[in-house]
C-alpha cells in the first residue's frame, strides 16, 4: 500500500484512523492542536493500531495534502511497503537534563536494534522535542551517540504562541517535558534537507559575548547586542526594535551559499537579545534578507525529485512558526501547501527545526521515495 495521510478539524479520531488504516501498518506520525490533548489521541490511535509505533507532537497549525489547518490534527501512516522495521524511544527531563534525556533515547533505540549500528543509507530518525527546552543539546548528544550515525530530522512541539506547555507523545504516553525518537529502517530511498528562503546581506558581525544556555546574545562587535542590532537596521536605539523587525531581519551563519538562520525574539534587560536558538561567542553572523518562500519550497521539491527518480511516495515537513506567521501575513499559506501537491504529506509549524542541529526560520523536510521497479 501507499503512504496514507488524513486531517481532521474536530474530534473525529475514529474517522481519521479509518482514513490512514492500511494492511501491514508499521508507524503513525501525527501532529495536533494542544487543545485536543483531552481527547486521548494516544489511546484512540493505540486501539486502532495496536501493533504500530505511534509518535506525535502539539503544533500551531498543520500541513497536509488534503489542505492546511489552523486547528485540528494531521496524521500519516507508513506500511511494510516502505518500512522494514521501526523503533521508538521516549523520555522526560527535557528542560532540566536534555543531554541525559538524549542519552536515554539513544540507549533505548540501541537496545531495540539489538546493538546493531544504524546504516545512514537505510535508517532515518524522526525527533520530536518539547518546544520549551534547549533542543539543540538533545540533537547534539544524539549526533555523537555510538551506533546512531544517521540523519535525524524533526521539530520542536508548539502551542498557540503561549510558550507555556508543549506536548510530545509516543505510543500510549504523552509529556510536556519530553522528547521522542522514532527510527525507521526503510526499504526505499529517501532524501532530506534544510531550506531557508533568506540570503546573507553583505558584511558580517562577531558575537563577542553570549549565554548559550539562555539563548541570549549580550554583545555584538563588543557592543550591547540590542544597540548594535538597532544600528544595523538604521534605528536610533534598542527601544525602537519591534517584533516585526525581528521577524523580517533575522541573522544567520553563512557557509558558502548555505545559510543557517538564527531568529531573534526579544530584547533582554535592555541590552541583550534572546534568540530561538543558541548562538555561541565567537560566531560570525550576517543580517539576512528575505527571499521568495514559494520558490524556495519548489526548489526543495525539485531537489528531492532529482534524488528520487522513481518518485516521491510521501513527505514530512517541519516548518518554523516564524515562517508560518510570515506566510499568514503575506497570504501564502494555501500556496505553500499547494506547492507540495501530488504527494501524500503532513507537517507542522514548530518552535525549532531539527536536522543535525537545531534550526530557526527554516523548513526541514524528509522525502520518502517510491519503490523502484526491478
Amino acid at each position: 500500500m501507499a503512504i496514507k495521510v488524513a486531517r481532521a478539524r474536530g474530534s473525529d479520531l475514529a474517522g481519521l484512523a479509518a482514513e490512514i488504516d492500511q494492511p501491514d501498518l508499521r508507524a503513525v506520525v501525527y501532529f495536533f492542536s494542544p487543545e485536543l490533548e483531552g481527547l486521548d489521541i494516544q489511546g484512540s490511535l493505540g486501539r486502532a493500531f495496536p501493533a504500530a509505533r505511534r509518535v506525535g507532537a502539539s503544533m500551531i497549525g498543520g500541513w497536509s495534502s488534503p489542505g492546511p489547518i489552523e486547528k485540528g490534527i494531521v496524521a500519516m501512516s507508513l506500511s511494510g511497503e516502505e518500512v522494514v522495521a521501526c523503533y521508538a524511544a521516549s523520555g522526560e527531563g527535557a528542560k532540566a537534563d536534555p543531554e541525559g534525556l538524549a542519552r536515554r533515547l539513544a540507549s533505548g533505540i540501541s537496545a531495540q536494534m539489538g546493538g546493531r549500528a544504524a546504516d545512514p543509507d537505510r535508517h532515518v530518525g524522526i525527533l520530536l522535542v518539547d518546544g520549551l527546552c534547549l533542543g539543540e543539546k538533545i540533537v547534539r548528544e544524539l549526533t555523537i551517540a555510538e551506533g546512531l550515525s544517521m540523519p535525524i530530522i524533526g521539530g520542536a512541539a508548539a502551542d498557540e504562541l503561549a510558550f507555556a506547555r508543549t506536548i510530545v507523545a509516543c505510543d500510549g504516553k504523552s509529556s510536556s517535558d519530553g522528547a521522542v525518537l522514532l527510527v525507521l529502517e526503510l526499504r526505499v530511498p529517501f532524501y532530506f534537507g534544510h531550506f531557508v528562503h533568506y540570503e546573507a546581506r553583505p558584511g558580517s558581525f562577531l558575537v563577542t559575548k553570549a549565554e548559550p544556555d539562555r539563548r541570549v546574545v549580550w554583545e555584538i562587535d563588543g557592543r550591547p547586542a540590542a544597540a548594535r542590532y538597532a544600528e544595523l537596521l538604521g534605528l536610533r536605539g534598542a527601544d525602537e526594535i519591534t517584533s516585526e523587525h525581528f521577524s523580517r531581519n533575522p541573522v544567520g551563519v553563512a557557509i558558502g551559499s548555505t545559510v543557517y538562520a538564527r531568529s531573534p525574539n526579544a530584547v533582554i534587560e535592555g541590552s541583550g537579545i534572546r534568540f530561538y536558538c543558541a548562538i555561541e561567542a565567537g560566531t560570525r553572523i550576517s543580517l539576512l534578507k528575505k527571499g521568495d518562500i514559494l520558490a524556495n519550497a519548489r526548489s526543495a521539491i525539485e531537489s528531492a525529485r532529482r534524488y528520487l527518480p522513481a518518485g516521491i511516495a510521501g513527505a514530512l515537513l517541519f516548518n518554523c512558526v516564524v515562517r508560518y506567521l510570515e506566510m499568514k501575513e503575506d497570504r501564502k499559506v494555501e500556496a505553500f501547501n499547494e506547492a507540495f501537491a501530488g504527494m501524500p504529506f503532513i507537517g507542522f509549524n514548530t518552535y525549532g527545526e531539527e536536522l543535525f542541529t537545531h534550526h530557526n526560520q527554516t523548513l526541514t523536510a524528509l522525502f520518502i521515495g517510491a519503490r523502484e521497479e526491478s
